[in-house]
């Protein structure tokens, strides 16, 4: 009983620590930064708490009491009205999203559509005989799949169904073949998760971080114009990591019986419910397709206008009244059960910091440009640009992919505005590509939530020679970053300025 009582409080005392680190740094920037360079008083105030509060996020995690403390010091500092501070925390239509996707998500997950969807996907007759048809197919199906539902999902349930194949064709999880498809699986649906804006919140709140330094027209709709070629070359790289370097033995998919697979599908077809909600999930990504899609002139005008709140919202409170099979498909109580509110409350954090943090008020952004500037013109912004990305990259495998860009967006998006003839698209386009490289977080388990549920031994074990996999992909795509996307980005988001 000693033994346990002292392996469980030795945690505690290293978060009380680390806790009073961040407390203790955000003291010091009160009483002795000085308001100078641009920098306000307000701003001195302001970063008394942010400055603890992102450290918290990194050295602790991202709990939502360090998020509620946040703001409510921001609060109590007199930095800012608290009425407003609250409603733009909770308010947001990113929370309103939030809340009822998860709700939608959980509900999906539990009918069983997903599971049928992808099997569906892998089961066709083209992939009989084809081994890596078959890991082609099962790569796209990761990114429709994720298109739907919340990386975590996909994870736990493509990791049940590749263990049914594993052992349907009497291959090991120590085999090339499981690992590789287990690499499929976290690194795409982490990719997914940074490139695909379907209710997508992290990527809402990460562009609202972007937009705030003065692109008030960057949406997740221009980002996508980015992130679209970035999660294809991802997948077309990944794909030939594995083929040219892991080289798996994929003989024993030969074995793999797709036509029972068909069988028991048409067997045990989806229930009257999971139809209903798969469709209803259908609907939803539609209506936010559709308003990308301006050659349907007001219709696309009309459902851009709305937020996304508007139409998951809508699907939820439907399924909740319309009976299906005698009962109503989603129970609001119990929905909301489900829903992270972590997360919640972690986003609307995020949104609120980001909304404030650029105003004058503080000139937070006018002393980030006042001292950096001069280094930023010291080298060739091609080169500033490319140290830019790749910190995002390495920040962002070693702790939070918020918080890199977070972190490198202040530090170098106000000092390359401040530049003498700088085309602010360039920079623009250097912001979307902090947030693709801050979503390729795949080398390490403290990377994001989905590698820490990855690299476990119940799915994949983490090892070196993952790792070195890892940071060629890292690698190559922060090259495609800087000497692709940023070229393109600069013509492609002219039109956000």
């Amino acid at each position: 009983m000693k033994k346990e009582t002292t392996i469980s409080a030795a945690p505690k005392y290293t978060t009380h620590i680390k806790a009073l680190a961040c407390v203790a740094i955000g003291v010091l920037i009160y009483f002795f930064l000085p308001a100078a360079n641009g920098l306000t008083p307000l701003g001195v105030k302001l970063l008394s708490v942010f400055v603890p509060t992102v450290l918290s996020w990194l050295i602790i995690g991202g709990t939502p009491w360090a998020s509620l403390l946040g703001v409510t010091m921001v609060v109590l500092l007199g930095v800012y009205d608290g009425a407003m501070a609250y409603q733009m925390q909770w308010g947001t239509a990113l929370v309103a999203m939030v809340i009822p996707f998860f709700m939608l998500a959980a509900v999906l997950e539990d009918s069983g559509a997903i599971e049928y969807v992808v099997k569906w996907l892998i089961s066709r007759k083209v992939v009989h005989g084809r081994p890596k048809l078959f890991m082609i197919i099962f790569s796209l199906s990761l990114i429709f799949i994720n298109i739907f539902v919340h990386p975590f999902v996909v994870v736990v349930l493509y990791f049940k169904i590749l263990k049914q194949i594993a052992a349907q064709i009497g291959e090991n999880e120590d085999s090339g073949f499981y690992t590789s498809h287990g690499l499929l699986i976290g690194w795409i649906s982490q990719l997914a998760d940074g490139t695909l804006i379907w209710l997508r919140p992290w990527i809402m709140s990460m562009v609202a971080v972007i937009a705030a330094y003065g692109f008030p027209n960057f949406t997740v709709t221009e980002y996508l114009k980015l992130s679209l070629a970035y999660i294809a070359v991802g997948t077309i790289v990944l794909l030939m990591i594995i083929f040219l370097w892991v080289r798996p033995d994929l003989s024993k998919l030969a074995n793999f019986d797709d036509a029972a697979m068909r069988a028991s599908l048409k067997a045990n077809p989806m229930s009257k419910s999971a139809k209903v909600t798969l469709f209803a999930m259908a609907v939803v990504m539609i209506v936010n397709l559709m308003a990308t899609m301006t050659f349907l002139g007001p219709v696309s005008s009309y459902l851009s206008a709305l937020p996304y709140a508007a139409s998951v919202t809508l699907v939820v409170c439907l399924l909740a009244v319309i009976p299906v099979e005698g009962k109503p498909i989603l129970n609001i109580a119990e929905a909301a059960k489900r829903v992270p509110w972590g997360t919640v409350i972690f986003l609307g954090t995020i949104m609120f910091f980001a909304s404030i943090f650029g105003s004058e008020t503080y000139g937070i952004s006018i002393a980030l440009q006042n001292l950096l500037t001069p280094v930023v013109n010291s080298i060739p912004i091609s080169i500033c640009m490319a140290v830019g990305v790749i910190i995002a990259c390495l920040f962002t495998n070693l702790a939070s992919n918020s918080v890199s860009v977070i972190v490198t967006g202040a530090c170098f998006v106000p000092a390359m505005l401040n530049i003498p003839g700088i085309d602010p698209a360039r920079v623009l386009a250097f912001g979307a590509c902090i947030i693709l490289a801050s979503g390729t977080a795949i080398a390490t388990r403290s990377a994001c939530g989905v590698m820490a549920l990855l690299y476990t031994d119940e799915h994949l074990p983490w090892t070196k020679k993952i790792l070195s996999y890892a940071v060629t992909l890292c690698v190559i795509m922060m090259i495609f970053c800087i000497v692709v996307l940023i070229p393109m980005g600069t013509s492609v988001l002219a039109g956000c300025l």
